[in-house]
């Protein structure tokens, strides 16, 4: 018999959220959106004489161009492995179950899951917080509410507590953000230990 399931997704079901989000996975492309309407649009002698430019200044156009390249391609990733996604666990037969699915363009991938027997299961608690710079390596701040530690010593960090659409539910240590995780680890923990205390593990 399965326990009732927990979902969440970090990016609401709001349609204008969903298309903000797409469209950030467009920018390695926005340049050459910008110049083509530069190009078209507005004048093209701009267009010439920024070319002159670049060529005057090969050294830091590469430069910028690596740099663009890798931001945007770090943005894509984090994209798709932090916001597109929706984390769903449930506990059946005795056995903990997690999975974390990543939802794009109108399809649904299973990105990873868990399989944790209950009696394995030894403490459920609140994620590490993150370092309070991670902003500047990380575009899209992440945290994950709950960590599931095991009688083998393996850690589990499940269930990313951030919500895309205002400052402080994108804050990885919020007011905000603490609260999410409370009701999230708490449902969790309720979720587990409830049904291993049914079963007299």
């Amino acid at each position: 018999m399965k326990v009732k399931e927990l979902k969440i997704n970090p990016v609401p079901e709001k349609k204008s959220l969903r298309f903000v989000v797409h469209w950030l996975m467009m920018m390695p492309i926005l340049p050459f959106i910008f110049l083509g309407i530069i190009y078209y649009v507005i004048d093209k002698k701009i267009l010439n004489d920024l070319y002159q430019q670049i060529l005057e200044n090969k050294g830091y156009f590469c430069i910028f161009v690596f740099y663009w390249l890798f931001a945007a391609i770090n943005l894509a990733r984090e994209i798709f492995s932090y916001l597109l996604v929706e984390e769903v666990c449930y506990v059946e037969n005795k056995v903990f179950y997690y999975q974390k699915f990543r939802i794009a363009f109108g399809m649904r991938k299973l990105m990873k899951k868990l399989e944790i027997p209950l009696s394995e299961i030894l403490e459920v608690k609140e994620g590490k917080k993150p370092f309070f710079l991670c902003f500047l390596y990380s575009i899209i701040t992440h945290r994950n509410a709950v960590e599931i530690k095991t009688r083998d010593s393996k850690k589990y960090e499940i269930m990313n507590s951030i919500v895309f659409g205002d400052k402080d539910s994108q804050s990885p240590n919020s007011y905000v953000t603490n609260e999410r995780i409370k009701k999230i680890l708490n449902k969790v923990k309720e979720m587990i230990f409830k049904t291993k205390n049914t079963l007299n593990f």
